[in-house]
């Protein structure tokens, strides 16, 4: 991972978090849970004006939602976007909040490109429940997930997640990954118009 900016570092001290309990390395990116960044925007004092909500619809799943925030003289404004292409929970409104939310901290503390907020990507947060598994374990788990990504039928689809249960059903305890491998397989159906 690269080093996390010594800024950073120091705010972690100050909330009393630490470096190992949150952040993490997605690929040689760095990455900030979502709640250390609400305990530094509390410790610093940063406040929000109410937020907008610029497009959303709960029965699709979609929302588009923008928030300014405030430290010192500064003012930042960012948006946060969740929808079924890049959230896999059922909450879009309350997924994009803390998009926007985490995106307007980090520009305020001037981290904003360093790091990034967990709440960024689906992709973050299964790289870090991979990353508590076993090393082969991963490797077989980003094989087939390359792997599916090429699935076009609902056949393929079928014998992929076949293959991923049988997988599974010996080595992975972790119901994280297996939300997200059913959830993928979903989105993938979507995309197919399956």
């Amino acid at each position: 991972m690269k080093k996390l900016p010594e800024r950073l570092v120091d705010l972690l001290k100050e909330v009393k978090l630490t470096e190992a309990s949150s952040t993490w390395d997605c690929h040689g990116t760095p990455v900030i849970l979502h709640k250390a960044l609400e305990k530094i925007a509390v410790h610093k004092g940063i406040t929000f004006d109410d937020m907008r909500v610029i497009e959303g619809a709960v029965k699709e799943k979609y929302a588009v939602i923008s928030v300014r925030g405030h430290y010192k003289d500064a003012t930042e404004e960012s948006i946060g976007e969740a929808s079924p292409y890049n959230n896999k929970n059922s909450y879009p409104y309350a997924m994009a909040e803390k998009r926007a939310k985490d995106r307007v901290i980090l520009k305020l503390l001037e981290l904003s490109g360093d790091v990034y907020s967990q709440e960024e990507a689906e992709e973050f947060k299964l790289a870090q429940s991979l990353k508590e598994l076993d090393p082969d374990m991963r490797r077989n788990i980003e094989k087939w997930r390359k792997g599916f990504k090429y699935c076009d039928s609902e056949i393929a689809l079928d014998e992929a997640i076949e293959q991923w249960k049988r997988w599974s059903d010996k080595h992975v305890q972790n119901s994280d990954i297996s939300q997200y491998v059913e959830e993928v397989y979903e989105a993938r159906k979507m995309e197919l118009n399956l």
